[in-house]
């Protein structure tokens, strides 16, 4: 089995490398002849990815967090469907978050990794697909295996982006949503699921998941479930600071749900359109802007776990 291991050295504060460094000798053990290949920038990922997708390789493993993960799949779900149909993607989650290793019980040490992904089978798991204004204003789509959202995670994701994980992936993210929080403002939007438009609203924050968690373990869509062929759709409407700043805690323990304000239900195509338009965050990313359109891709992507 050709196998390109795709290593992010500058995931996890820097500490990607030196993780997968202490397991690379036990995969070389398991995929004898694996190939190599460092990303250099943000995007480089899948650049590899949609290459080796291309040319055949049979198994890539994203070596990183959320964001290498979310390249990755991105790259593999641009090549057309009768050419990637032979490759099948892993993870060794080295990142600052990982919380896509965490929702799919991917181990993170590497003896613990190394048994797992020898005894791991193809699974099919949804993608998600966004399509959004790009910065030059152009239509654009980005594929996504975890969350992407707009209103307060949008602002965090900008903020994140101009001062870097300095705390962290689980602490910076706290740190920046309460930062947010402080001085958040509903925003209106309006909202089409699954063909039925809805009255415009003021939300502080709209999200689709397709796992349970992003942020380093908020658990934003607790019961989703990446086999389902839907996205946990998640709004939450206008109210106070205090009340918001309630809330923050309980999505750390997925206990928001159901609370005056919080609305979650599933759907598979979400449209959101917005007075003025929102930053969006897409597997911790930020990238465009609203309006945005999101849907499930059932089954896209063959996983070993």
């Amino acid at each position: 089995m050709r196998t390109l291991f795709i290593v992010n050295p500058a995931a996890g504060q820097g500490r990607a490398g030196g993780r997968w460094d202490k397991a690379r000798e036990l995969a070389k053990g398991i995929f004898p002849g694996l190939e190599l290949a460092r990303t250099e920038k943000p995007g480089h990922g899948r650049e590899l990815a949609r290459q080796a997708t291309a040319d055949g390789v049979e198994l890539i493993v994203a070596v990183g967090g959320d964001g290498t993960v979310g390249e990755v799949v991105d790259g593999f779900l641009s090549v057309p469907a009768q050419v990637r149909h032979e490759t099948v993607l892993a993870t060794f989650p080295a990142g600052s978050g990982c919380d896509f290793a965490s929702h799919m019980g991917v181990p993170r040490e590497p003896e613990a990794w190394a048994k797992f992904i020898a005894e791991g089978k193809r699974r099919r798991l949804d993608a998600g697909r966004a399509t959004f204004r790009a910065a030059d204003g152009a239509p654009r789509s980005r594929h996504f295996l975890n969350v992407a959202a707009l209103g307060l995670p949008g602002d965090v994701a900008l903020s994140v982006a101009a001062r870097g994980k300095f705390l962290g992936g689980t602490l910076t993210y706290l740190v920046e949503g309460v930062l947010s929080v402080m001085t958040a403002k509903a925003r209106r939007m309006r909202l089409t699921v699954d063909g039925v438009a809805e009255p415009a609203a003021s939300y502080h924050l709209a999200a689709v998941a397709n796992t349970s968690t992003f942020g380093g373990g908020m658990k934003l869509a607790p019961q989703a479930d990446a086999e389902d062929g839907l996205l946990d759709l998640l709004t939450i409407g206008d109210m106070t600071r205090p009340e918001l700043m309630s809330l923050l805690p309980r999505a750390y323990s997925g206990t928001h749900a159901g609370r005056p304000g919080v609305v979650l239900r599933r759907a598979r195509r979400v449209e959101v359109h917005s007075d003025a338009p929102l930053p969006l965050n897409i597997d911790g990313d930020a990238d465009g802007s609203s309006p945005v359109v999101f849907e499930v891709l059932p089954k896209a992507i063959p996983f070993r776990l």
